[in-house]
């Protein structure tokens, strides 16, 4: 996910005070605020990424922690993410990490990186902003893509992944049948792999007392 612009969302500058931050918190928020824009998709996003950059810069420690991700960013040239978060950027994050690992194949992922991935991609944000939202849709879309980017991962990154998403599938039926469906595969394939290499140690064992017998 791209780093987010918290000063240009709350207007203000990189140098500004606790009662700059205060100040412009409260003139977009009265702007923004749901209540004054009832039915407007677009203001709701932004209404929540105002309430994200204020709780990001009013704090001191997360505020250093930011710019320090902010000078890390810039000194790279990347850009910074413009629109407001939605849940239809966070399925598009998902998707693009999708096309990614089919492009490369399994065999070439790092398991580390990956499991941080989708756990950026299902932050506590995230997850609200999809819960908040609730289109089943896209929140099924999500979760899919998800689980396909899961097959190639070892059994112990799995179980912090799957209790994310299951947050995202809340109540849905259908989503937490194939969260569990994903789950009880996938524990069944790392018990086989365990057992398999049990059992060619067994066989290894085997031969070598075989070739010993039969050699005297």
């Amino acid at each position: 996910m791209l780093l987010k612009d918290y000063y240009k969302t709350l207007d203000i500058t990189p140098a500004a005070s606790e009662q700059d931050i205060k100040r412009s918190f409260r003139r977009l928020v009265h702007r923004f605020h749901p209540d004054k824009n009832a039915g407007d998709a677009a203001a709701a996003a932004r209404f929540r990424e105002i309430r994200e950059a204020y709780d990001i810069l009013s704090d001191p420690r997360q505020r250093e922690e930011y710019n320090y991700k902010r000078w890390y960013n810039r000194s790279l040239g990347k850009q910074y993410q413009e629109a407001p978060l939605t849940p239809q950027s966070i399925l598009l994050e998902c998707e693009r990490l999708h096309n990614y690992l089919l492009s490369t194949g399994n065999t070439r992922v790092d398991y580390d990186a990956l499991s941080y991935h989708i756990r950026q991609l299902l932050s506590e944000s995230n997850i609200r902003l999809l819960r908040q939202y609730d289109t089943i849709t896209v929140n099924r879309q999500v979760l899919n893509k998800l689980v396909d980017c899961c097959v190639g991962l070892p059994w112990r990154y799995i179980t912090p992944i799957a209790d994310l998403l299951g947050q995202v599938a809340g109540e849905d039926g259908l989503m937490k049948q194939e969260l569990n469906k994903f789950i009880a595969l996938h524990r069944q394939s790392s018990r086989w792999n365990s057992y398999r290499v049990g059992l060619v140690l067994v066989i290894t064992l085997l031969l070598c007392w075989l070739i010993y017998t039969l050699g005297k």
